[in-house]
C-alpha cells in the first residue's frame, strides 16, 4: 500500500553546490549522503520544512544521471512514493501494465524505478525503506 510521497528526485551537475543552495536558500537540513559506484552517481538526502529533496549528481559522464543532466540539463528526475508491501505494490503495479525498469534491495531500503512511459511520463521510484531516517512520516526537527 502506498503511504505517502518519499521523497522527490533531483538530478544536478554538482551535488556540494546543490546541497549548500537548498541550506542556504531553504534552510535545508542534510540528512544523508551516499555514493552508488555501480550506479556511478552519489546521492544527498535533504530535508526542506516537512518535505524531502534526493539531489543526485553523476560521479561519471558514462553513469544514468550524468546522461541525464548532460541531455536535459539539471532538474526533476522522479518521485519516490513509499510503500508497506514492497512485493505485494510491485506485483500489483506490474499486473496493471506498469514497466519496471530496475529493481534494488540494500540495507537502507528496496526500490523499484516504473518506467515513464504508460506511467503520465513521470519516472517513478517505489521504495519500502529499511532504517528510520528514510521513513515517511518522519519527524522534523528545526534548528
Amino acid at each position: 500500500m502506498i503511504q505517502g510521497i518519499n521523497h522527490v528526485g533531483v538530478a544536478v551537475k554538482n551535488l556540494d553546490d546543490a546541497v549548500a543552495f537548498l541550506q542556504n536558500v531553504y534552510g535545508g537540513v542534510l540528512i544523508s549522503r551516499t555514493v552508488y559506484e555501480s550506479e556511478r552517481f552519489e546521492s544527498a538526502l535533504v530535508r526542506v520544512g516537512g518535505a524531502r529533496i534526493e539531489l543526485l549528481a553523476g560521479t561519471d559522464s558514462s553513469g544514468l544521471i550524468a546522461k541525464f543532466v548532460g541531455k536535459r540539463g539539471e532538474g526533476i528526475h522522479h518521485v519516490s512514493l513509499q510503500v508497506d508491501q514492497f512485493d505485494d505494490t510491485l506485483r500489483d503495479l506490474k499486473t496493471k501494465g506498469l514497466r519496471v525498469i530496475s529493481e534494488a534491495d540494500t540495507k537502507e531500503f528496496k526500490a523499484a524505478f516504473i518506467h515513464p512511459s504508460g506511467n503520465l511520463g513521470v519516472l517513478t521510484e517505489i521504495i519500502e525503506p529499511k532504517q528510520d531516517h528514510m521513513r515517511v512520516p518522519y519527524s522534523v526537527q528545526r534548528k
